[in-house]
């Protein structure tokens, strides 16, 4: 009895893989060159997304008066007594 009987099933066991792996692989390769797999298709319909504008036009005025606010704050004389002063 070979005592490495063992590792040379292993050894073709993993030779064997390879082999398929790389048969696979070109397989894949000429069906991609090909174009016959992992084709996009790009769908023309058109879609419309349609807006809430109650919900934009609350946005917008959040956006405003957060502007407003700045410009008071950037405008407006300080209240307190600069300490460093």
């Amino acid at each position: 009895m070979n005592p490495h009987r063992h590792w040379v099933f292993i050894l073709y066991l993993f030779y064997v893989m390879i082999v398929v792996l790389i048969i696979f692989s070109l397989y894949l390769l000429s069906q991609i060159k090909n174009e016959q797999i992992f084709q996009v298709k790009v769908d023309t319909t058109s879609n419309q997304t349609v807006l809430k504008e109650d919900l934009l036009n609350n946005t917008l005025k959040n956006f405003d008066l957060k502007a407003t606010k700045e410009m008071e704050i950037k405008n407006s004389p300080s209240l307190y007594k600069d300490p460093s002063k």
